[in-house]
């Protein structure tokens, strides 16, 4: 996925409709989705592979060219559709439209499932931790999922989720699974309360039923809740001034991977990726943190 930004001021309002006029004065894209979590571990001083599918395409050259700055390995499989790319507005630092381009209802093909699978299994004994960065755009499917949460158990590691929509029995067995308010909301099936017990109740019931061993919810201004079958843990927010919540669940993730890998109990990885979420939401756009960033930040 892509993240291009598009950024102005805005002086006047169009005369042909109701909407703003954008002077563009910078236009600039990054790595965006499972590539921005990937990023992260990149920026966190992490040796990494990514494996996903791209289109055949200069978005999709593009993110192959940043995983090589970065120097980043990656297996990446080629499709016949567009890269995604996200496109942003921005007009006097307030976001004003996105338009997305990707196709919809894309369901992964028999070849790029076996392709991604297979990619998948002779990569996974190098490495300490598995994430499955999932955005609900076809690629993560159950058998995708379910395959690599079954040779991560062989192989004795720990498997990390960023999940999304209603359907988690693709996820069953995972180590730790990180659902925003609203994806924990659609999960139970009602709006939750953003209060500590409602969403520790919430929590728990899904521990048994997906077989998961961790629940970790990050709820915005409130910080996260952490639950298991031990207790459930809350962490207040650090976020010092919101400015984008872009590609913060990313940086949870990448985090919360990285602190994982080098042996950090989970409940001091779980601080850690706070510490970094609340460096994110102050940066303008989808922006990883860095190694340097978090250093100073704890060391404040």
């Amino acid at each position: 996925m892509v993240d291009t930004y598009y950024i102005g001021k805005v002086k006047r309002i169009s005369p042909e409709a109701p909407v703003p006029v954008v002077l563009i004065n910078q236009t600039y894209s990054v790595l965006g989705g499972a590539a921005n979590v990937i990023q992260n571990l990149a920026t966190l001083g992490c040796q990494s592979c990514m494996i996903g599918l791209i289109g055949s395409d200069s978005n999709g050259e593009f993110i192959k060219e940043k995983l090589s700055e970065l120097k980043i390995e990656n297996r990446l499989v080629y499709m016949d559709y567009p890269t995604i790319t996200k496109t942003r507005v921005v007009g006097n630092n307030q976001q004003i439209v996105r338009i997305d381009f990707e196709e919809e209802e894309f369901v992964l093909t028999t070849e790029e499932e076996s392709a991604l699978i297979l990619a998948i299994s002779k990569n996974m004994a190098d490495y300490d931790i598995i994430v499955i960065s999932d955005y609900g755009k076809g690629v993560c499917s159950y058998n995708v999922c379910q395959k690599i949460i079954q040779q991560a158990r062989k192989h004795n590691k720990s498997v990390i989720i960023d999940p999304k929509g209603n359907n988690w029995d693709k996820y069953a067995g995972a180590t730790v699974i990180t659902p925003n308010l609203k994806e924990l909301s659609d999960i139970v099936g009602w709006d939750i309360k953003n209060e500590d017990e409602a969403v520790h109740n919430s929590s728990k019931s899904l521990l048994s039923q997906y077989r998961l061993k961790n629940v970790l919810v990050t709820r915005s201004e409130k910080g996260m809740s952490l639950c298991n079958s031990s207790d459930c843990y809350d962490i207040k927010t650090e976020a010092k001034e919101v400015f984008d919540v872009s590609g913060a669940g990313d940086t949870v993730v990448a985090t919360l991977s990285a602190a994982l890998a080098a042996s950090f109990s989970l409940f001091d990885a779980v601080y850690l990726s706070n510490k970094a979420a609340g460096i994110v939401v102050g940066k303008r756009g989808t922006s990883p943190i860095c190694y340097s960033e978090l250093q100073k930040e704890l060391d404040n």
